[in-house]
């Protein structure tokens, strides 16, 4: 084989590694169970790829990843086709929040601020969603954590007033309505950075 020839194969096979399943999807093979905080639903979460925790045993339990009512998991009420290693599910069995990886990868040494930050979804469907740009304007802001970098500090639902509550890392907290996926309100914190 000629030097082109295997510079141009070297190059395909990572091509081909790089958009394979498992290298994608490298943080998608964790299956989990969630219940609602009244404990009458169940999300369910099924691995994207192979789960070694669970040996796919939630794969033979359900069908779908979804919401299915706790005492009857036979059927799901909705169903999702995305993976979140984070959710918060309402106690109305009607709304859910998804929230992205608190780490972000980075492109050519900067974090991608077009990925997930929170998305609102009604009986499965996505009625909206924040990238990270939309939260923190600035690429700077963000802390630089292993190969990648960190968006938020800490994030609280509080299932009762239907609201999420999430602090980034530049000291802003941000409140959103969980049925509308509105933005509530901004509030400083003591913690002097700018957006």
């Amino acid at each position: 084989m000629t030097k082109p020839m295997k510079a141009a194969v070297a190059i395909m096979t990572a091509v081909i590694f790089a958009a394979s399943p498992a290298a994608v999807l490298a943080y998608e093979t964790k299956s989990y169970e969630q219940l609602s905080p009244n404990g009458k639903y169940l999300f369910v979460m099924l691995a994207k790829g192979t789960d070694m925790t669970k040996v796919d045993t939630l794969k033979k339990k359900y069908s779908h990843s979804g919401l299915y009512k706790a005492n009857n998991a036979n059927k799901p009420l909705w169903r999702i086709n995305w993976y979140a290693s984070t959710v918060h599910i309402s106690s109305d069995g009607i709304h859910l929040v998804r929230v992205g990886r608190p780490i972000v990868e980075a492109m050519n040494g900067k974090p991608d601020m077009e990925q997930l930050a929170l998305a609102f979804y009604k009986n499965g469907s996505q009625t909206r969603k924040y990238l990270i740009r939309d939260l923190i304007a600035k690429p700077s802001r963000l802390v630089k954590s292993g190969k990648g970098f960190k968006w938020q500090e800490r994030i609280a639902f509080d299932d009762d007033s239907g609201k999420l509550e999430i602090t980034l890392v530049t000291g802003q907290t941000k409140v959103f309505s969980v049925k509308s996926g509105k933005s509530i309100t901004d509030k400083a914190n003591n913690k002097k950075r700018r957006q």
